[in-house]
């Protein structure tokens, strides 16, 4: 059975991102105001200059869970992913022969 994930929006401004176990902790001025389960998640996206603790990026590059930094406006500022997982070789490999117009079908 696939597992569908979600993704958390964090809108608020002023907020900090933590680690505590297995779950994100939403601070803001020294006030925690939420906690969710990461198992759950697959994305975290943060809309304005939101901070995020290195163990809670940490945890999300190892488990696969992506966090996307933008501004309030929605410009792209960052991203923080895990290893890429793939066979680097074949990549490389199918690069060079799309470059092949003989082996390459014509559409």
């Amino acid at each position: 059975m696939r597992k569908l994930l979600n993704t958390l929006f964090v809108t608020q401004p002023k907020i900090y991102l933590s680690l505590d176990g297995d779950n994100i902790v939403l601070n803001q001025e020294k006030e925690k105001l939420g906690r969710v389960p990461l198992h759950n998640l697959e994305s975290i996206v943060s809309f304005g200059y939101i901070g995020a603790s290195p163990a809670l990026m940490g945890y999300c590059a190892d488990n696969n869970i992506s966090m996307i930094f933008l501004t309030m406006n929605g410009r792209f500022l960052a991203r923080v992913t895990g290893m890429s997982r793939g066979n680097v070789h074949l990549r490389k490999r199918q690069y060079h022969i799309s470059d092949d117009g003989n082996f390459c079908a014509h559409i």
